[in-house]
């Protein structure tokens, strides 16, 4: 018996996702998993129940938000005392040998969880939905080519 016969699905390109599912399996199975990690990890906090975890991700929305808009606004203004600062900063290290950038430990439970997650088939699928959304949503958004005579 052929392995096509076993598995009738085997070659066929899996079904792509609504955009909505596929984000909200993405944030379940990759996001919210380093999140609690890390809040666990570094500040001893978990949630109690589903509804405190909500809450957890809903705060944490709002700060992320609240920081881009600060972030932005510095980058707008650009404090030269700033660029100056790190600029100081890059050269003392690079004088101490210190070149390469330094993973952090959020990084590095990111890259795990990654990892962890390829092997996770529904979660493929989720994100090939989401890139075929996007890719859809930019040749939308793509002015239509105008052909030369």
């Amino acid at each position: 018996m052929s392995q096509d016969n076993q598995n009738p699905n085997a070659g066929t390109p899996p079904e792509i996702m609504d955009p909505d599912a596929a984000y909200a399996l993405v944030h379940q199975r990759v996001y919210a998993p380093v999140f609690f990690e890390k809040l666990a990890q570094d500040f001893n906090i978990r949630p109690g129940n589903e509804s405190e975890a909500m809450e957890m991700l809903s705060m944490a929305a709002q700060l992320r938000a609240a920081h881009d808009t600060e972030v932005e606004k510095q980058a707008i203004a650009g404090d030269p005392v700033l660029v100056g600062a790190k600029q100081h900063l890059q050269e003392q290290l690079a004088a101490r040998g210190y070149n390469a950038p330094q993973f952090n430990v959020s990084q590095q439970m990111i890259k795990q969880a990654a990892a962890q997650a390829s092997f996770d088939p529904d979660l493929a699928r989720a994100v090939l939905s989401l890139q075929a959304n996007a890719n859809a949503n930019q040749q939308q958004a793509a002015p239509a080519a105008v052909p030369t005579t």
